[in-house]
């Protein structure tokens, strides 16, 4: 087969997010065990193409051209970017072409103009779609208009889609019409840096809890500083409760730090709660391996990497039993309703008493091995070829 990797993600903020992990992992895998098709990518010259390594851009056939820069395109619209894409499968003789970011706002999704070949999408989650009267609050019309309307062309012109989860799988189901489609599941990964540390280093005297969100609707920070307010009302005369920190590891302006930290003093947990901004990637990992626990209360997640990277480092996990998270804790996290304080707090409890010596860590390391990239990329294979023969 032929196929085509649209490489818009490429020239996005996303490529440094877990949609970017994804992107790299997936197509580096892919091009690592398959010897038997022929790649090429749709993308602009430029130095974004280094974040491949050098032997994937050597198996790679760009096929360059300006209109695959999605910043042009969203002044442009939407036809330029669409004709020339049309124009390299039918050209190229492409049998696939694999749109692996399409929902997202700053990614056009190409009209298709020719039948010569199947056209496969990554699906991450339906957020916006299952969670829309919240998300109508932070997001304008024209970008929800958008956004249903890629749902409506997803229906109508795509042959292949793979899912992160099969929660997500299920939620696409019934939001579309696509029962007669190709549909297959690609769970996801963490980088080989999550590990567990053997003997921890603590700066400091007191443990924490790790909360790797941020202030999106979905993430339930609200609710995650008022049951840690709760966990330290029902069980802070144990010092070790008492003296535990809450760290929300997130991106925030300064009208979102005053509002939270104004919600952390109403409840009594100001001196607790820590802020940490934007952390570089080592960091970050170092944050996860000296924690305590990791609290993760999400009302909607296509996968919830943050569980899997939390039990790569070794640590309890505390997380909502909604959408896909119990596909990725397993039998190795505590879950709890993501809408009741009184349960997020028992559940962090339970997550701070669990044990954390090394052979607990080194077995939730085990299971997060039981997901790879290697598998990522042979399932994303195997969607390709069965659409193909459809």
């Amino acid at each position: 087969m032929k196929i085509l990797i649209d490489g818009q993600t490429l020239l996005t903020p996303e490529i440094t997010r877990g949609i970017g992990k994804y992107f790299i992992s997936s197509v580096e895998n892919i091009l690592r065990y398959d010897f038997t098709n022929d790649f090429f990518l749709a993308t602009k010259e430029g130095p974004h193409l280094d974040i491949l390594s050098p032997w994937a851009r050597n198996k790679l056939r760009i096929l360059s051209n300006d209109a695959y820069d999605p910043s042009s395109h969203l002044k442009d619209g939407e036809q330029s970017y669409s004709e020339v894409l049309n124009d390299d499968i039918v050209q190229h003789g492409v049998d696939v072409y694999w749109s692996p970011n399409a929902l997202m706002d700053n990614v056009v999704l190409p009209t298709r103009l020719t039948s010569s070949c199947k056209f496969a999408v990554t699906i991450f989650d339906l957020i916006i779609a299952v969670m829309e009267r919240d998300y109508a609050k932070h997001q304008s019309a024209s970008s929800l208009a958008r956004y249903k309307n890629k749902l409506k062309r997803l229906e109508r012109d795509f042959d292949i889609f793979i899912h992160i989860s099969c929660h997500t799988e299920l939620d696409f189901r019934k939001a579309l019409n696509v029962e007669d489609k190709t549909h297959i599941v690609t769970p996801l990964a963490v980088d080989s840096h999550f590990v567990p540390l053997a003997f921890p280093c603590r700066a400091s005297r007191f443990d924490y809890v790790i909360y790797p969100g941020g202030f999106d609707p979905r993430k339930n920070l609200e609710r995650t500083v008022e049951a840690f307010a709760r966990l330290q009302a029902k069980h802070g005369t144990d010092e070790k409760i008492q003296s535990t920190k809450l760290y929300i590891v997130c991106n925030y302006d300064r009208a979102s730090e005053n509002q939270l930290m104004s919600h952390a003093r109403k409840h009594g947990i100001g001196d607790q709660v820590l802020l940490t901004g934007f952390v570089g990637d080592s960091e970050f990992i170092r944050l996860y391996q000296n924690a305590r626990c990791l609290f993760f209360p999400s009302l909607y997640e296509g996968f919830g990497l943050p569980v899997l990277e939390g039990l790569a480092c070794g640590l309890p996990v505390a997380t909502s039993n909604t959408s896909s998270l119990p596909e990725v804790g397993g039998h190795w996290a505590f879950y709890f309703d993501p809408y009741n304080i009184e349960e997020m707090a028992q559940c962090l409890y339970e997550a701070l008493r669990a044990p954390i010596d090394s052979e607990s860590r080194l077995r939730r390391y085990e299971y997060s091995r039981e997901f790879s990239w290697k598998k990522t990329a042979f399932a994303t294979l195997n969607a390709f070829e069965i659409g193909y023969g459809r």
